[in-house]
């Protein structure tokens, strides 16, 4: 048996009422599919790891590895005296 729904506006946005025995948790993502007929409703899909890691594939690429460590490390040296500086302000 189908559950009937309220919709209301919030603002810019359209919100839809869901009944608590469904299970939905706030800030759950769910997938939403418009067809002539209404809307259908249904959990987002997790991505597997190996799909993060097709989508992020050469992500990285164009970075300048060689210098990253000499830059990382100045950062580092930087961030340190600046907290040493609070530290002393204090």
């Amino acid at each position: 048996m189908a559950d009937t729904v309220s919709v209301f506006q919030l603002g810019s946005s359209t919100v839809v009422t869901l009944p608590k025995k469904l299970g939905f948790k706030p800030g759950q993502k769910l997938e939403v599919k418009k067809s002539k007929n209404g809307a259908t409703l249904k959990l987002e899909k997790k991505k597997s790891l190996l799909e993060v890691l097709e989508e992020t594939r050469g992500a990285w690429a164009d970075m300048d590895w060689k210098d990253y460590d000499k830059k990382e490390k100045a950062r580092r040296k930087f961030e340190l005296a600046a907290a040493k500086k609070m530290r002393e302000a204090w």
